[in-house]
């Protein structure tokens, strides 16, 4: 029997890896659950990140990060719409990949780094989401350490984001997309301000919602819009 190399059982625990994901990905209930899911699978299976948001682009070509998983992710995106720069704007405008190995050395978008740095973000990948050369959005994977992304990592991700457009793109309509984006957005402003008030992760922020949204009878998207637009927290 042959002895198995280092090298092939690496192969065989990734292809393990993106079939569990695939598998992950295909069980969301719904477009709205299957955008958390994305960017919450993607921080656990890639080594060393700090956090994922997915960028999508909706109507009028306007982008906005309907999901993310920390608020370092959401705050980075944020920096890249107010600069109107970066390399997450870059993957979707260029159609490429951008892998981003520290910061501190980077000499592009001068006005997102400055910001950037000042977030702890060090390292950085952005994978273009499309299906048939239509692009949806973008996947983009935060590290607060330089150099967070080797190989593996990166074929690993460029995987992902290939189930994830898949996934997106039989889950979506234009009219079905056009809603989540709005309500997620409302609720991706709400989680942001949650998690800066009371210090919490993005999984914890979005329960305290929901348990909010329960405690006042009132629906999770109208909750977050009050949030969103008077920066007040109702008592939970």
């Amino acid at each position: 029997m042959r002895e198995q190399t280092e090298e092939s059982m690496d192969a065989e625990t990734l292809a393990e890896r993106l079939g569990e994901m695939a598998r992950e990905l295909s069980g969301a209930h719904d477009l709205d659950e299957l955008l958390q899911l994305i960017v919450d699978l993607g921080e656990a299976y890639l080594e060393g990140c700090d956090g994922v948001s997915l960028m999508l682009i909706g109507k009028n070509r306007q982008i906005s990060s309907p999901a993310y998983s920390s608020k370092v992710a959401y705050d980075s995106d944020q920096a890249q719409y107010e600069t109107d720069e970066g390399p997450c704007l870059d993957a979707l405008r260029q159609h490429e990949t951008i892998v981003i190995d520290d910061l501190e050395t980077e000499t592009r978008w001068p006005d997102y780094r400055a910001r950037a740095l000042e977030l702890g973000v060090r390292s950085m990948i952005s994978f273009r989401l499309f299906a048939h050369k239509d692009t949806m959005g973008a996947l983009d994977f935060y590290a607060a350490t330089p150099q967070a992304y080797d190989r593996t990592s990166r074929l690993l991700g460029q995987v992902f984001a290939s189930h994830a457009s898949v996934a997106l793109k039989a889950a979506i309509t234009t009219a079905g997309l056009e809603a989540t984006i709005h309500t997620r957005d409302v609720i991706g402003q709400a989680k942001g301000i949650i998690m800066s008030h009371h210090h919490l992760t993005a999984d914890a922020a979005f329960e305290l919602l929901r348990k909010i949204s329960q405690q006042m009878n009132r629906p999770l998207r109208e909750v977050a819009d009050d949030i969103a637009t008077t920066g007040e927290i109702p008592d939970a």
